[in-house]
């Protein structure tokens, strides 16, 4: 793997993201939750942001990354990898950092203009590690999916999975089970972040998130060279 051909692969991966429009969305949705959460009283504010990062700049990768795919593969553009210097793994790694480098920066203006009292390196390395969970499982989804709809059908399952833990313990609904899936993990991590409690440490809670982006990057530098090389069913 080239660190430079990485770097031009990153700077292609951000102008392509913005000529579509994906930062402008992000801006949309983390203007609408800032403005949600302004007219939440103080001492709700930390939970909102939590949530509120989970939602958005956390989880958001995983829809978009969806589109990117199909979008790429409709214009021709994994065709070129065959005559293209870069690797699968650059590819890889390059949507990964390119939208976790976004879900980082959203995530923080959500914190900073709310006037949330988080630790921000912390929370930055949160979303970070969520985002890559969230984008490669999605990029790997979104390999076998035919069109947007038939990748929202397919994604809904993994994102169910993602999302309705915390929504339920929101609620107060709970299992043992839900400590192990990533969705649950990122929101405790998130609410050690703004200053709330935890039954996890931030240790245990990295450690399973670590564990997990590991697991979704083996899977995706598996699948991806098969579907770059033409090989998506």
């Amino acid at each position: 793997m080239s660190a430079l051909r990485l770097a031009r692969l990153l700077v292609q991966d951000v102008r392509y993201q913005a000529k579509y429009g994906f930062y402008f969305l992000y801006a949309v949705m983390s203007a609408f939750y800032i403005g949600i959460l302004l007219l939440l009283p103080p001492q709700w504010r930390p939970l909102g942001v939590a949530v509120a990062i989970l939602t958005d700049p956390a989880m958001l990768g995983f829809f978009f990354i969806g589109g990117i795919w199909l979008l790429e593969q409709g214009e021709g553009l994994h065709g070129m990898f065959a005559v293209l210097p870069q690797r699968p793994g650059e590819y890889v790694l390059s949507k990964a950092l390119s939208l976790g480098i976004l879900s980082v920066l959203a995530a923080l203006v959500i914190a900073v203009l709310v006037g949330a009292d988080a630790d921000y390196p912390l929370l930055a390395l949160a979303v970070l590690l969520g985002s890559g969970v969230f984008t490669l499982a999605g990029l790997t989804i979104a390999t076998y999916a035919r069109s947007v709809n038939h990748y929202m059908l397919v994604g809904t399952p993994p994102m169910f999975l993602f999302m309705v833990p915390p929504v339920l313990t929101l609620f107060g609904v709970s299992h043992p089970s839900f400590a192990v899936l990533p969705g649950m993990q990122l929101y405790e991590l998130l609410r050690l972040c703004v200053g709330l409690e935890s039954q996890w440490s931030a240790g245990v809670l990295f450690s399973g998130i670590a564990t997990w982006l590991a697991a979704a990057i083996y899977v995706a530098l598996w699948r991806i060279p098969q579907a770059l090389r033409g090989g998506a069913q």
